[in-house]
């Protein structure tokens, strides 16, 4: 692994976990202080984050429609068809979390509602699948999508071997070495962290929903099996490669979740979920804007500050890994194409999912008579979510089946991730932009590893998720930096294509003459 930049690994390895460990010694206090560190972020900087997600999204479909998203990234043919091509986009985004968030959203805003609504009200009820799907739509997989374009220009175009995010901020911060470590670190730090809190959630669901289907303890060694399971799956999709591993694991994938997503529309109240869709998407671009930039100045219910802005300070602390797995895959795109099929697939994918595993959520709790809200009071969302699965008529079988797709899909978030930090740390990338083989498994052991740490330490969870929230602070601002220095180089080859057009222009009017 000499390609490999230990100065930027292990380091970003040893803080994660030293702050595992720090947050599990001293709970009360790490806790109370990150808390109030991102408390400080969403109060001084959410209205800011707002108008910056929102011009973002303003900005890349400006890009995409301008004369520069005709640009074609690389010469070589398109690497994956459009339908792997949106499935590993959309499954390497949101991992297991989009079921488990898809029903636990909503309960939650049933209970505490936006924009002044009552509790477990009409208008509570109309804002739980809506701001589900808001939270997971446009605006955030603009977010998710923008790192790609500088990151994919910068290799397939300049053709340069390192995707260091420093390297590509260096036209507009300069040089300075404890600059560009610092940038390189955070954003490792942001990956790390956010997608250990998402695999820690995905295992603890998983562990759940073993012990309930087979009557055994809920134990730290069943959670270490999982993520022993999790590692060796890895590594054998490693094995095969890219086209025959991550892209066919993300095919089935996509398609077993629709199958599965479809039967439960078919078994539950399928009238109540499809008018509560329709009603919900109209909802939702009817107040687009306004559900953008509430910051609720006046009442101080605190909803944007610890759904919005967290989610997208989130997402801006998660770029990386997204920015960089889309690279990889977007051989022989145009800039159009990365911008409407990221875009696209994604929010309509998570809408999709939401509309109907949230809708029989919100139907369960307000018409079918059963006691969600009171699952997650007694024994947490993962148990709800859990206990809600088993309600269908399937039964076990459904949960069986329901569990298996939830662990492919974190799989493919995983590889993704894997592959994404593999990228950022290699010194000199091939051709092909796939890193070494033996520097994603090296990632992916580490992934799995500060995951272990999460459950061993008995906590710390909470005070990875705060920081990562403030992670995103910085890193909001560094994609300003990439927005500048990607138009920096876009109307740089503009420029040129000008000139040789100017000079091809004059040679023929010399000939003329």
């Amino acid at each position: 692994m000499k390609n490999l930049n230990f100065e930027l690994a292990i380091p970003a390895i040893t803080l994660v976990i030293t702050l595992l460990v720090i947050s599990t010694l001293y709970p009360e206090q790490s806790q109370l202080l990150t808390s109030n560190a991102m408390h400080f972020v969403t109060g001084w900087f959410g209205w800011l984050v707002e108008l910056v997600s929102l011009a973002l999204v303003g900005f890349l479909f400006w890009l995409a429609f301008s004369k520069y998203g005709s640009i074609r990234l690389g010469e070589e043919k398109k690497e994956h068809s459009n339908f792997s091509y949106g499935g590993m986009i959309f499954t390497a985004g949101v991992g297991a979390s989009l079921i488990y968030w898809g029903i636990g959203e909503p309960m939650y805003y049933l209970q505490s509602p936006p924009l002044f609504a009552e509790p477990n009200s009409y208008a509570a009820a109309a804002w739980s699948v809506t701001y589900s799907i808001f939270h997971w739509g446009v605006t955030g997989w603009a977010i998710y999508c923008f790192p790609a374009i500088p990151f994919a220009y910068a290799f397939y175009v300049q053709k340069k071997r390192t995707l260091k995010l420093s390297t590509l901020c260096e036209p507009v911060v300069g040089s300075n070495p404890i600059i560009a470590k610092a940038i390189d670190l955070l954003a490792i730090f942001g990956t790390l962290a956010a997608f250990a809190s998402s695999l820690a959630l995905t295992v603890s669901l998983l562990s759940t929903g073993v012990s309930a289907l087979l009557g055994i303890k809920n134990s730290l060694l069943l959670q270490g099996s999982i993520i022993l399971l999790f590692v060796l799956m890895l590594v054998a999709v490693m094995l095969v490669g890219f086209k025959k591993g991550i892209s066919k694991v993300s095919d089935y994938t996509v398609v077993a979740a629709i199958c599965f997503a479809l039967f439960v529309l078919l078994v539950a109240d399928s009238q109540f979920i499809l008018n509560n869709f329709t009603d919900s998407i109209g909802v939702m671009l009817d107040n687009f804007f306004r559900m953008s930039l509430w910051t609720d100045p006046v009442q101080k219910s605190g909803f944007s500050q610890s759904w919005t802005q967290y989610y997208w300070f989130w997402y801006y602390a998660y770029l990386i890994m997204m920015g960089l797995f889309i690279t990889r895959i977007s051989r022989g795109r145009t800039i159009k194409e990365v911008i409407l099929y990221t875009i696209s697939m994604g929010s309509l994918g998570c809408a999709f999912f939401i509309s109907i595993f949230g809708g029989y959520a919100v139907w369960a709790q307000l018409i079918g008579g059963l006691p969600v809200q009171q699952w997650m009071s007694e024994g947490g969302l993962t148990f709800a979510v859990v206990s809600l699965i088993q309600t269908l008529p399937s039964g076990n079988i459904g949960l069986v089946l329901f569990l298996i797709i939830q662990f492919f899909l974190m799989l493919t978030t995983m590889s993704s991730a894997s592959v994404a930090t593999a990228m950022l740390t290699t010194n000199k990338l091939e051709l092909n932009g796939d890193p070494d083989h033996k520097v994603k498994l090296l990632w992916a052991g580490a992934i799995a590893l500060i995951s272990f740490s999460v459950f061993l330490c008995g906590g710390g969870i909470d005070t990875i998720k705060s920081l990562c929230v403030v992670a995103g602070l910085p890193m909001m601002f560094i994609y300003m930096i990439l927005v500048k220095q990607l138009m920096m180089q876009l109307k740089g080859v503009n420029q040129i294509k000008t000139l040789e057009q100017y000079e091809s222009i004059n040679s023929e009017t010399v000939k003329v003459n």
